[in-house]
């Protein structure tokens, strides 16, 4: 929590040294990797151009005939929010199937390009942004851009698009966090039923090892505890007989091995006296049945017998989730000495009240979010299915077990109590965001909608259903909607600390 708090007010500090001074007029400075002269912060333009995986957001100063007009590019990759590293980029001003067109093949700094165009005549053009780099080949076009034709007019032109009560947030500044936007869409919304339940052990993920003989239990190394990976057939205890008075081990180990020479002698002589013909028929089979008979005991016997005792392997691949028995201590043949889990699967057990037992044949998944993570996990994404529901009532909390099988990850322990939104059938659909998106303040909701590639605005929403994933929203927000989903509270820190001009970089 500190850390967090820390970073936050760093974040804030940057945000309000942002700030422009009453006599400078600019913003945040990128002279560092633009190179250019500064421009008034009311002539700045900008684009911002979406795909499924990518963000463009270019700064430049409005575009005048005859005038070179530098590209301010940011490029974003949108399921991490980071930015590009490396990759070339092409701008191009088009009108009637012609135009021209700058390249760069690196970014200035990471994330940031800045190709520069000098149009030759005003009019309305096609601004395309090609990007070509590790991810493959991006085309982004904005159309209707303006080329003027004299300063005059594109300061005019400029300052009547400006938009109020616009909170800053830089790129820069999203780079360095967990921040993450999302458009807003229509979906099938499912009715949810709150509830608790638990993660316990799948009936088959479970092995338990049981001792194969009596003795005296030796460990290999001071690490076998709870939570060790182990291999398949990785020694995990030794059973030895060194130190009682009926060493049964070793005894059994030189009987066998004492049975097996002398049945393999016998069978060897037999078969020279069958070739001879000196012995019948009968008592060679008995001889051979002899011979493969403590062939197979003396094999199981030695298999997992060595100087140390009877070894105990791990009968799979997964980790050690209890242990039973310490050094020293005598077992019994069959006693469970310990239990390994192949670490494949969990079941997720939900709390069904009775009131909402109408409902028990409509449910089919579930969401559910862990005490110690803020993730919401999903029965579907973790390639879960309902396998069981309880057919009683239990008589101390009313509640029935609905039983989901899934698969493990490693944030996913064993044991954990978790909060499970039970889906059942689906509504019509929806408007909806995610619940990370959505904040509250006395009972108010909000979001804060990008209405630029680094300006956000301040929502109001009314809120209807919660699945614990996501929200559906009444009113306030409309389809293609982009709302920031992670990071939230970051841009309200930097709402609080004052809505800065619009367009404050400096080239």
């Amino acid at each position: 929590m500190t850390k967090i708090y820390l970073i936050a007010l760093g974040l804030s500090l940057s945000v309000m040294a942002c700030k422009p001074s009453p006599q400078s007029g600019h913003g945040h400075s990128h002279d560092e990797v633009s190179g250019g002269a500064a421009h008034a912060e009311h002539t700045n333009q900008t684009v911002s151009i979406f795909s499924d995986d990518t963000e463009v957001f270019a700064e430049f100063h409005p575009l005048i005939a005859g005038q070179v007009s530098k590209f301010l590019t940011h490029l974003t990759r949108l399921d991490t929010y980071k930015p590009y590293a490396e990759g070339k980029l092409t701008v191009s001003l088009i009108k009637n199937g012609s135009g021209i067109r700058k390249s760069v093949d690196t970014p200035s700094s990471p994330g940031i390009f800045t190709p520069s165009l000098k149009p030759k005549a005003a009019g309305l053009y096609t601004l395309v942004f090609d990007v070509d780099s590790k991810f493959g080949k991006e085309r982004f076009v904005a159309k209707n851009i303006e080329v003027y034709k004299s300063e005059a007019e594109a300061t005019k032109a400029i300052a009547a698009q400006q938009k109020e009560n616009q909170t800053k947030f830089l790129k820069e500044q999203a780079w360095k966090i967990d921040f993450g936007t999302e458009k807003v869409k229509y979906g099938i919304f499912h009715k949810v039923i709150k509830t608790t339940g638990e993660l316990i052990a799948s009936s088959n993920s479970e092995i338990r090892i049981s001792a194969q003989s009596s003795g005296i239990i030796r460990v290999p190394s001071s690490d076998i505890v709870n939570g060790k990976l182990v291999k398949k057939n990785e020694p995990i205890f030794y059973i030895s007989g060194n130190g009682l008075s009926d060493n049964s081990l070793t005894s059994r180990f030189i009987s066998a091995r004492s049975e097996f020479e002398k049945t393999k002698a016998d069978f060897q002589r037999a078969e020279a006296l069958r070739s001879d013909q000196i012995i019948s028929e009968r008592e060679y089979n008995q001889a051979k049945a002899n011979f493969e008979k403590a062939e197979i005991n003396f094999q199981l016997i030695s298999k997992d017998y060595s100087t140390d005792g009877i070894k105990v392997a791990s009968p799979a691949t997964g980790y050690i989730c209890n242990v039973f028995v310490k050094e020293g201590e005598y077992v019994e043949k069959g006693q469970v000495v310990g239990i390994v889990d192949r670490n494949s699967s969990l079941i997720l057990k939900a709390d069904l009240y009775q009131k909402h037992l109408t409902q028990l044949s409509k449910i089919h998944s579930a969401n559910f979010k862990l005490p110690y993570r803020d993730e919401i996990y999903n029965t579907d994404e973790l390639g879960g299915k309902l396998i069981a529901y309880g057919r009683d009532i239990h008589e101390d909390d009313y509640t029935t077990p609905v039983y989901f099988e899934i698969n493990k990850i490693p944030e996913l322990y064993m044991g954990s109590y978790v909060d499970v939104y039970l889906k059942s059938e689906s509504t019509r659909q929806v408007l909806s965001v995610s619940k990370s998106a959505v904040l509250e303040d006395q009972s108010i909701f909000y979001v804060f909608v990008q209405t630029e590639g680094e300006s956000y605005e301040k929502r109001f929403v009314t809120i209807g259903s919660d699945n614990g994933k996501e929200i559906e929203i009444l009113s306030g927000l409309k389809e293609g909607d982009r709302v920031v989903n992670k990071g939230v509270y970051f841009v309200k820190l930097a709402s609080l600390a004052g809505a800065l001009p619009a367009h404050g970089h400096e080239h």
